[in-house]
């Protein structure tokens, strides 16, 4: 009897509340009497049904552009009975190829059984739990890479670029100009002695290294992480800044484009060594249409071609490095700066302000650890206080610099202050130095901070970094990735709109690093059309950018700057530590 198929069909349907719920919903449909019947009960048991669950977590080994080694991940989702592969993203992982000791961490890493099962049965729309899995293993696993260096003999060689930094007192020798063809990514030489005086008396140098790199393979955590979005966004058909909104963007804005146009710096021929890149922003007011993009490329082309048609051009003017950029021949910073603004003037005109400029300097390969000043040309060198105050004259010749990237080593905190206190009234400080905002005791030193993927963050603590500056502070805020540790990509232009940013610093346009560049271009406007389609003049971006005055606790006389007729500084000055 216990074996009728009747009575085990009562049993089941009596242990279940399936017959009330289909009783209820058949009396809602006769009420509701909607034209698609079957589409009312679709939708109705779609919301009754269980969460998405992880089944499998996997990762395929791709080649990245440089050769460096690249995963691509997608996840394996059960959802209402059913298993589907959804794709995920492509992560590269470092930049260039590894060495063995390097390598064995990457494969440690890939290897590693917990990494392949973490996700197992986890519900995907859970994200705090994904990204709490994720962040046990990260430092579990940076664990066992510390035990693995002290044990292996670090006889290694071949270092892989990053992890390349000046040594604490480098010989000067003389820089030899090269192609880009040639450059080696990494350390530059040290600054040449060429036309320096002999009685530069040895100074205190502040002890000061690069950023530290994370261990190989760490950017795949923030890969993972980012996947669980993306499918999450693509299954409750979404789009992914919407899903990743901050509750504070109430308005949600494009941020605007930082491209790099030209390349300079000691790896390049010329004599000047300070400035790695002459970059231009289009102006708030003009991101309503793709007129800025298109103007931006006359500007690139009419470089091109004034680059390699002018008197003494070398080979390499007009060639493109792998940053996407033009390379020219400088003997001293402010040649950029004329040539950039030239060539601005000449396809938008003179009387037109279509674009800002901003310059990210390269502090560590400039600076001479043994006389502890900057080189800013071969020959012309500069105490930190001095380049601070060098750089507030730059502001003041060129008014449309708006922005100062990387302007010293993060030990230089004093000339950093000096730097501030003179020019935040009129323009933003810098840094892709993520220790600028990771140390608490630093908060003050610049007004606007760029975000980075470094350390490998989840989305989760990626979103709580955000949130917590943007709570401390009304400082802009920036999003970049380096090159050749992409994680986000595409999905870079979602994440900056979603956490309310300012900027989004961009590789240049052309070669294979503008590749990138133009989707997450295109990306940015069909987000613009979206937006005002959804939240029409509720998403009006600010006509001018707004600066915050950071006040140092160092008696320095601010120079006067002529107020431009497009900018508005806040009434918000903050007092900071020398």
């Amino acid at each position: 009897m216990g074996d009728d198929p009747r009575t085990k069909a009562r049993t089941f349907l009596e242990s279940s509340s399936i017959v009330s719920e289909i009783e209820d919903v058949l009396n809602d449909l006769v009420y509701e009497n909607p034209e698609d019947l079957r589409g009312y009960l679709a939708n109705y048991f779609l919301n009754q049904s269980k969460q998405p669950q992880i089944t499998s977590l996997n990762l395929r080994r791709l080649t990245g552009s440089a050769g460096e080694p690249a995963i691509h991940i997608d996840l394996t989702i059960a959802l209402r009975n059913r298993t589907q592969r959804y794709n995920g993203l492509t992560v590269n992982l470092s930049s260039g190829k590894l060495n063995a000791q390097t390598m064995k961490e990457y494969e440690a890493f890939l290897n590693s059984t917990s990494l392949a099962t973490i996700l197992n049965r986890i519900d995907l729309f859970d994200h705090n739990t994904v990204d709490n899995l994720l962040t046990n293993f990260r430092s579990e696993h940076a664990n066992e890479m510390a035990k693995l260096a002290l044990v292996e003999p670090e006889n290694s060689t071949d270092e892989i670029a990053h992890e390349v930094v000046p040594s604490k007192h480098p010989p000067p020798t003389k820089r030899q100009a090269v192609s880009p063809a040639a450059v080696k990514p990494g350390g530059a030489p040290p600054p040449s002695k060429k036309g320096t005086t002999k009685d530069i008396q040895p100074v205190e140098v502040i002890p000061d290294e690069p950023e530290p790199s994370s261990f190989a393979g760490q950017l795949l955590i923030t890969g993972i992480s980012l996947t669980s979005r993306v499918i999450t966004a693509e299954m409750q058909q979404s789009n992914l800044y919407r899903l990743i909104q901050l509750p504070s963007i109430t308005n949600p804005t494009l941020p605007l484009p930082i491209i790099p146009i030209l390349q300079s710096g000691p790896e390049f021929p010329g004599k000047q060594t300070l400035v790695k890149y002459f970059m231009l922003i289009p102006r708030p007011d003009k991101m309503d249409n793709e007129e800025w993009l298109n103007k931006l490329h006359n500007i690139i082309q009419h470089l091109r071609e004034s680059l390699t048609t002018i008197k003494g051009a070398t080979p390499q003017q007009g060639y493109s490095t792998d940053d996407g950029c033009l390379v020219f021949s400088m003997d001293k910073p402010e040649q950029g700066f004329d040539i950039l603004q030239n060539a601005v003037n000449t396809i938008c005109g003179a009387k037109e302000h279509w674009f800002d400029y901003a310059i990210q300097m390269a502090p560590y390969e400039a600076y001479d650890y043994t006389n502890g000043v900057y080189e800013i040309a071969s020959g012309l060198t500069k105490a930190p206080d001095d380049l601070a105050d060098l750089y507030a004259e730059w502001i003041i010749t060129y008014p449309r610099c708006i922005m100062l990237i990387d302007p010293f080593r993060y030990a230089d905190k004093t000339a950093l202050s000096r730097l501030c206190h003179r020019v935040t009234k009129k323009c933003y400080v810098t840094s892709t130095d993520t220790r600028r905002y990771q140390n608490n005791d630093d908060n003050n030193t610049i007004n606007c901070h760029l975000l980075s993927l470094d350390n490998a963050p989840t989305i989760t603590e990626l979103t709580q970094r955000v949130n917590t500056l943007r709570e401390s502070n009304d400082y802009a805020l920036g999003l970049f990735e380096r090159k050749h540790q992409e994680v986000a990509q595409v999905y870079l232009a979602d994440l900056a709109v979603g956490f309310g940013c300012h900027f989004l610093k961009l590789s240049g346009l052309l070669s294979l690093g503008g590749q990138t560049t133009s989707v997450i271009l295109q990306r940015l406007s069909i987000i613009r059309d979206e937006i005002q389609m959804n939240d029409g003049d509720q998403s009006a971006r600010p006509k001018q950018h707004s600066f915050i005055h950071i006040r140092s606790a160092i008696d320095i006389p601010e120079l006067e700057l002529a107020p431009p007729t497009s900018t508005n500084t806040k009434n918000k000055d903050k007092k900071k530590r020398p």
